[in-house]
């Protein structure tokens, strides 16, 4: 972070001068559990106690809080009294947000949050400084690392905007102040939260709100949820990208490589040949979302198409690894929802031709009461891409094999394993070097890392 005098985050936060006031802040936190010298601490988590000891034994360490010590507290001088911590909070990432005069790019979606980031951010570093969400960390407990990290020398920064909850968004937007903001798509998740898939939509279109008037939104043309979003009350600007729909930056021409995708870009009508060192339509969809916002961000469309080709991939986002036995391994275990599912099930389809198409699946996570209606769902897309057989890992996805059953599966095709022992086991016979195989699990799921090690030459 840009070092500040204790004196320029006291008087932000309206407190009075004091005789410590020229001690030099190099770290603010929101964490009581990362007290250090030279250390601002807000205790907002009062669930987590402030440990006194600890505390004590530092000298330039400076806790803001709304509660009050205990008599006999050592180190008494160094706790900043505020009427509400979490005003003071807001008060004070508000300042330091606005010392910088940076573009700043959010990217939200169901899908392609992470690898969108990554291409941005990959892109951009071979030539700036920028501040980026670190893999897929982007749960709101990571928000004040991240702004944190940026400083005097940060040209951009690109963050993940995810979402559990409605008004996540806006928080994140009035946390960040993003001038450029991503939408890839829309599908389906986080159901058990946001209760309809129309809420789910909506949460995802508060982005709209927290651009503002002078704010850049890219959206996904071909999508039909973003499409039902209401933009007329948005002020800013719109640029659209996609295959099937005309739209600002299209792709055309998408052809499977040896170990990638490769495009024709067509941008104000000149045509721009791309490739991407990674499979899946999906992940044309994330280039152009990525282009596009270079493009926004007024930077070379031509160097940002050769730095995109050596684009180095998050794990386990549809990656192709050699199997047992001579087998393919689509390893998509990194998250798991029903679009992703479809995302993955296509890029089988494609590597599977002329092969035997094994998908093996665990439980979907998030859909709440939808579960059963969406796991009907994934069936279809089974039967759609034309796997030829399906195992499930637990008692949740078990309920997709009964709906393929239902759907007219072969029920010598579809496997139920009883547990995580027995899923190895059965997936394990069904390897051979005519066979490619999606392994679909959530990182959620701790015991697929260990069954995809197991699979894998």
């Amino acid at each position: 972070m840009k070092k500040l005098a204790l004196k320029e985050i006291k008087k932000v936060l309206g407190l009075p001068s004091g005789p410590e006031d020229e001690v030099i802040i190099e770290h603010v936190t929101n964490d009581i559990t990362k007290m250090n010298d030279a250390t601002v601490v807000f205790h907002l988590n009062k669930a987590e106690e402030m440990k006194v000891k600890k505390f004590e034994k530092f000298t330039s360490c400076y806790v803001v809080t709304d509660q009050p010590l205990l008599k006999g507290t050592g180190g008494a001088e160094r706790v900043l009294y505020v009427p509400n911590v979490k005003v003071a909070y807001d008060k004070f990432t508000t300042y330091y947000r606005s010392l910088f005069d940076i573009p700043v790019v959010a990217v939200t979606g169901t899908c392609g949050k992470t690898t969108t980031k990554e291409m941005i951010a990959q892109i951009l570093r071979n030539k700036y400084q920028v501040v980026a969400t670190e893999s897929s960390k982007n749960a709101l407990r990571f928000m004040n690392d991240y702004l944190m990290a940026i400083d005097g020398n940060t040209d951009f920064a690109v963050f993940e905007t995810a979402i559990t909850h409605p008004g996540n968004l806006i928080y994140e937007c009035d946390f960040f102040k993003p001038t450029i903001g991503i939408i890839t798509t829309i599908g389906i998740d986080h159901l058990n939260w946001c209760k309809t898939l129309d809420n789910y939509i909506r949460t995802k279109g508060e982005l709209l709100t927290g651009l503002g008037k002078d704010g850049i939104l890219i959206i996904n043309r071909d999508n039909k949820h973003i499409r039902k979003l209401d933009f007329s009350n948005f002020e800013g600007k719109i640029i659209t990208f996609g295959i099937n729909k005309k739209a600002d930056f299209q792709a055309r021409d998408l052809v499977y490589d040896e170990k990638g995708m490769k495009f024709n870009l067509l941008y104000k009508n000149k045509y721009y040949p791309v490739y991407v060192p990674q499979f899946g339509e999906h992940n044309v969809y994330n280039a152009l979302a990525a282009l596009a916002a270079i493009v926004a961000l007024k930077l070379d469309l031509n160097k940002a198409i050769s730095y995109l080709a050596r684009y180095r991939p998050i794990r386990s986002h549809t990656e192709i690894k050699k199997g047992i036995k001579g087998s393919l391994i689509i390893d998509d275990t990194w998250s798991s929802n029903p679009t992703s599912a479809e995302a993955a099930l296509k890029v089988l389809k494609e590597i599977g031709r002329g092969k035997k198409k094994v998908a093996a699946f665990g439980q979907i996570s998030y859909l709440g009461k939808y579960a059963e209606k969406y796991y009907e769902k994934i069936v279809k897309m089974l039967l759609r891409y034309q796997v030829d057989i399906l195992i499930t890992k637990d008692r949740a996805s078990a309920s997709i094999g009964n709906y393929a059953v239902k759907h007219g599966m072969d029920s010598k095709n579809v496997i139920k394993a009883k547990n995580d022992a027995d899923f190895k086991e059965k997936l394990i016979t069904l390897l051979d070097k005519n066979t490619v195989c999606l392994l679909k699990c959530s990182m959620l799921d701790k015991s697929s890392q260990n069954i995809l090690e197991s699979i894998l030459e």
